[in-house]
């Protein structure tokens, strides 16, 4: 892959809902590199996590080991497992799709993250040496960080920046799965309520409540059961206004990207078809 093109991939994979065991995968291209990125799974998520908590060295360590119980577990049945949701996704994704086959996908998906992420909590919280109350105000200082750096990152405050800069991530991502953006594709885009409904503002405070959350959840000694219930309830404690407003600029986003699929020429969807081909390979190699 050229630099350009991991460079995009790169910014691409920090917004991805395919996080944890499997970010990697979305900056490579070729079945020996997926295979390469399966293989290191567990060193890739760590340093990804790592990155965004700073932890002291002894959970770092803890966490790797967690990790690779993680991907022990998921080379059994949880592979194969992912390679048929991939199968459904290529059959759906052959020929023009509907709302329902992007919600189908999406809900795969995040259910087969959560699964993942359910382990490695009880994997991680079942080892974790308590946090000291300093250990967890320097995570809180971490993420308040990271937190400054995704806003700017999305021109959160500026209008016109915050809209040219969401629009440019669809491009790169559409750039990414389909192998270009075709001018209709690029008007799609500009058009969608994906682009004109999307709250910056929304989301941030999202991910500050998880944030906030997370931190509870480190900070509790119950062998992981608070780590568990972070990951597998997105949703508690969002107020009702919030949860609705969420589910609207999802489903937008969906409805957007089913048109921009239907709108692929031959050549984009062969591009998406080997992509998903690649993976399945990968996860439902014996």
């Amino acid at each position: 892959m050229n630099p350009a093109r991991s460079a995009r991939c790169l910014a691409i994979c920090r917004r991805s809902a395919w996080q944890l065991l499997l970010v990697s995968l979305g900056m490579l291209a070729g079945c020996s590199a997926l295979s390469l990125a399966y293989m290191n799974a567990p060193t890739l998520g760590v340093l990804r996590i790592d990155a965004a908590l700073d932890l002291p060295q002894v959970q770092r360590d803890q966490l790797a080991d967690a990790a690779a119980e993680v991907h022990a577990w998921h080379r059994q049945q949880p592979r194969r497992e992912l390679a048929a949701l991939l199968r459904e996704a290529r059959h759906r994704l052959a020929g023009p799709i509907e709302q329902s086959d992007g919600e189908w996908i999406v809900a795969a998906a995040q259910n087969h993250v959560r699964e993942v992420g359910e382990r490695l909590a009880i994997a991680f919280g079942s080892r974790m040496t308590r946090f000291s109350p300093a250990e967890i105000a320097r995570i809180e200082r971490r993420l308040d960080e990271r937190r400054a750096e995704f806003a700017d990152e999305i021109g959160a405050g500026d209008p016109a920046r915050e809209r040219d800069l969401r629009i440019e991530r669809i491009e790169e991502a559409i750039d990414d799965w389909l192998g270009s953006v075709s001018e209709r594709q690029r008007a799609l885009v500009r058009a969608s309520r994906a682009v004109a409904g999307f709250d910056a503002t929304l989301w941030l405070q999202e991910r500050a409540r998880r944030e906030r959350w997370l931190l509870d959840a480190l900070a509790a000694a119950d062998g992981g059961e608070s780590l568990k219930l972070w990951f597998n309830d997105w949703r508690k404690g969002r107020t009702a206004p919030a949860a609705a407003a969420m589910d609207v600029q999802q489903a937008e986003a969906i409805a957007m990207w089913v048109a921009v699929v239907n709108g692929a020429d031959a050549e984009q969807r062969a591009h998406l078809i080997e992509r998903l081909s690649e993976w399945i390979e990968v996860f439902g190699d014996d």
